[in-house]
């Protein structure tokens, strides 16, 4: 019995000196990164935040989507929006869903449900490397059951378009008749 006393008093001091050892090194860990942290990182905010395609697009739609149930958000991370579902797929899946963005996300606006992605597909979609990315994007939002509309980002677009598009996607819309859009107009006489 005395023999087995001192062996749980000697389990207890080990487990304690190992607790105060670890506890040192995170501290210390710590002071570490504290003490190599840098004054000012080389960053600057993005100005704009938009392109100018991007700003004329993001105030169309978000007067289409008023007095409906939904609102928008822009550049939406697809980390953000994903979860992934195979743990053994986890790395290659997340190395696909990283540094990607889609450029629109319409939410219901109670409970912030993903309901349409849009995307706006300006000149550097028709290269060969955007193109697979694009693909890429395509079997994500495919995969997850989340519908992704691609508009043209050259192109002005008018309410009543962006409503009689989205209208067969979402309910709620009020519907119009004169969805139009001026082909003639290029965005890029904007920039």
């Amino acid at each position: 019995m005395f023999l087995l006393s001192i062996f749980l008093v000697l389990i207890l001091l080990v487990g304690a000196m190992g607790l105060a050892g670890r506890k040192k090194l995170a501290s210390e860990s710590a002071s570490k990164e504290s003490a190599t942290l840098p004054d000012r990182l080389p960053v600057m905010v993005k100005r704009p935040f938009f392109s100018r395609s991007e700003q004329a697009f993001f105030a169309v739609l978000g007067e289409a989507l008023q007095d409906t149930p939904y609102t928008v958000f822009p550049n939406v991370r697809l980390n953000d929006l994903f979860k992934i579902t195979d743990p053994e797929q986890r790395q290659s899946t997340y190395n696909r869903l990283r540094d990607k963005h889609v450029d629109f996300l319409i939410v219901t606006r109670d409970r912030y449900l993903p309901t349409l992605a849009i995307e706006l597909d300006g000149e550097s979609h028709s290269s060969a490397v955007q193109q697979e990315r694009d693909r890429v994007k395509d079997l994500i939002f495919h995969s997850a059951g989340l519908g992704l509309l691609r508009l043209d980002a050259r192109q002005i677009y008018q309410v009543s378009y962006l409503r009689d598009r989205l209208s067969d996607r979402l309910t709620g819309l009020p519907a119009d008749q004169d969805a139009a859009i001026h082909p003639n107009v290029s965005l890029q006489k904007l920039r």
